[in-house]
């Protein structure tokens, strides 16, 4: 056995030992569908469990439900998932939820028939395959682990995709091949895939460890790629984004082919000397703290030039531009973690929010259930799912969430929200206000809509007087996201919802934000500071408002204009006396926007037009506010 392979076998008996520190559960009453205990599937490494899950996935489809699979491994022998969708239909809103990374394991048996060609490869996991279309949203896949087995190298391990909303975690998907033979490991080929996220996801093995194809917005944090055969990750048609990329390869790690790929901080180890470790081919890239060790190349780039070196802090297609003088580069604001909030693993700990009937007000129930977990100490607050049915609660009243609580779980419900007394349209007060948490964070998550398909609009879902960090993640809301909050710090994931505004002293780390608005400003940072990792928009509202001295970087995403007959044409980003910098892409069906970017210091204004964007792209904006006005326009090459 060589060396690498070695590695290999110590990363995965290492995962193995991690198992039981994770440990993912619910109470029985949470409403997720257990594989075995519904629908019989063994787990068993033994049993050929194909039948039994795609029975589970076949029903349970088409409502935003989750699928849980308990520790074990799950031998099939064919393809499970979802395969020919269709769109609008109910091939989509489905969560697979393993109970562990390393202790859940979909695994392909040895020798598979059907799986033995790679030149005809074989989905062995599908989230969906089929028409293209922009409405398979809620699609999750968390702590668990697909396997090709050995002697598959026609197999393609897990096909991912979601709209909108969606995301991976802490998934690995592995060839037990000691050639680490398969075709693909993650496949995110699909058509009109994303927006989305991918964070905590390891691929080990294949020829190729991730491919993308015609996409709106893939985001992915913290992928690692290991011993791939031919390629790291090929880029093909998408628009991606990819911060701390960690890939031990010796072959190439990176291909981008056509779209646009925005990658921030890369570790590219075990290169081979006569490999190049990123080749570009696209107009549309730009990298930036790149690391690299052994390869005969750091990048090569679209004209067909080699870079070399051992680092390399920036660099991009295209030009720089900026209105007013300043220095011609990222913002590069500090980058926080999501905090980590660990699960509950003791069910005592959790409670329930009660309800029986759809449509039922529950508003008293939650604060009483919030105010008894807060006097006895417990950590988790959900809202029960009734498995394979469209009921849902609703509440009429503002909520006060405070003492040891540190995770509010929606469990992929909507939930209504009502206003008979105008009190949270006005703004008078939130939905929810966090004050006197002992926890450092607390989290929101996995509500498919909070506030239901009628909610308050105008209202602010979130008023965080707590002094501790607010988490919201994986999850749609009828009203506007916070409150701003002097101080405080919000960290943001999965969302798509417009309304975000960030107030003076405060600060946010944005992962996969998918604001549409066909009018009102998607985003306002007034003296605050925002650091947004992919950005998705649709709609012909400002993008981005910052003023009063604010600091905003965006790395990476789309504009999408798929909407007609839109009323109003402002420019996409409005800087006025602040700090910005915009790594951005852009693609339009119908009504572009006219002006990119309206910058003003002073009491100047300077605008960008779309029409001096070579290839529509936008490889680096900056904005000072520190500019002195009269000074003239800066065009600079990397």
């Amino acid at each position: 056995m060589n060396m690498k392979r070695c590695l290999v076998l110590i990363v995965l008996l290492a995962m193995a030992g991690m198992a039981s520190a994770e440990d993912i559960i619910f109470p029985p009453d949470a409403g997720i569908v257990d594989v075995k205990a519904v629908y019989g599937a063994k787990g068993d490494g033994v049993t050929d469990d194909t039948a039994a899950i795609q029975k589970a996935i076949d029903e349970v489809k088409g409502i935003p439900d989750a699928l849980y699979f308990p520790n074990g491994t799950y031998l099939v022998s064919n393809s499970v998932g979802i395969f020919n969708g269709k769109a609008h239909s109910r091939d989509r809103f489905l969560t697979y939820q393993g109970q562990s990374e390393a202790g859940t394991v979909i695994r392909l048996k040895d020798n598979c028939p059907g799986f033995g060609d790679s030149s005809k490869p074989k989905i062995v996991f599908s989230v969906y395959e089929g028409q293209g279309t922009g409405d398979v949203m809620h699609s999750y896949v968390r702590n668990l682990t697909v396997d090709v087995g050995r002697g598959n190298p026609g197999a393609v391990g897990l096909r991912f995709m979601s709209n909108n909303s969606g995301a991976m975690y802490h998934v690995t998907v592995r060839s037990s091949d000691p050639k680490g033979a398969g075709r693909l490991g993650l496949d995110m080929r699909q058509g009109q895939n994303g927006p989305c996220l991918i964070q905590h996801v390891t691929v080990i093995g294949f020829d190729h460890g991730v491919e993308t194809g015609d996409t709106f917005s893939l985001v992915f944090e913290h992928l690692t790629l290991k011993n791939q055969n031919v390629l790291g990750l090929f880029n093909a048609n998408g628009r991606v984004t990819l911060r701390d990329l960690k890939s031990v390869n010796s072959v190439p790690a990176v291909r981008n082919k056509w779209e646009s790929l925005t990658l921030v901080e890369a570790d590219l180890t075990g290169g081979g000397k006569d490999n190049t470790a990123i080749l570009n081919e696209s107009p549309k890239c730009f990298v930036r703290d790149i690391r690299q060790d052994g390869y005969g190349h750091l990048l090569k780039d679209a004209a067909g030039k080699v870079h070399d070196g051992a680092s390399l802090d920036k660099w991009f297609e295209g030009k720089a531009t900026a209105l007013f003088p300043c220095e011609m580069k990222t913002l590069h604001l500090p980058i926080k973690e999501t905090p980590d909030v660990p699960w509950e693993a003791d069910l005592a700990k959790w409670v329930k929010v009660d309800w029986s009937k759809a449509g039922e007000d529950v508003g008293d129930a939650l604060q009483g259930a919030i105010d008894r977990a807060a006097k006895e100490g417990k950590t988790t607050i959900y809202f029960p799912r009734r498995p394979c049915t469209y009921d849902y609660p609703k509440f009429t009243r503002p909520i006060r969430v405070h003492g040891s609580i540190n995770r509010i779980l929606g469990m992929s419900n909507i939930v209504d929200i009502a206003d008979p007394s105008g009190q949270l349209q006005s703004g008078e007060k939130a939905v929810f206000t966090f004050e006197d948490l002992t926890s450092p964070a607390v989290v929101v998550e996995r509500f498919f809509l909070l506030g239901g398909w009628k909610g308050p609009r105008k209202a602010y879902m979130f008023d965080n007087k707590s002094g501790k960090a607010l988490v919201l993640r994986n999850m749609g809301m009828s009203g506007l996201i916070k409150k701003p909050t002097p101080g405080g710090e919000c960290y943001i994931e999965d969302l798509p919802v417009s309304g975000l505004f960030i107030g003076p002293g405060e600060k946010c780390w944005a992962r996969q934000y998918n604001p549409e608005s066909p009018e009102a400003t998607m985003i306002e940072v007034d003296g605050g500071q925002l650091w947004i990792l992919g950005l998705k928009t649709e709609g012909r509202a400002r993008h981005i408002v910052a003023r009063s001295g604010a600091r905003v970087e965006l790395l990476g995403g789309v504009s999408y204009q798929s909407w007609d007959k839109q009323p109003i044409d402002p420019p996409m980003f409005t800087v006025t006396n602040s700090d910005a910098s915009f790594t951005f892409g852009f693609y339009h069906w119908n009504s572009p926007f006219t002006n990119i970017v309206e910058e003003t210091v002073g009491s100047e204004t300077r605008t960008l037009p779309r029409k001096d964007l070579a290839n529509y792209h936008l490889p680096l904006y900056r904005a000072s506010g520190a500019g002195k006005a009269g000074e003239g326009r800066g065009d600079v090459k990397p």
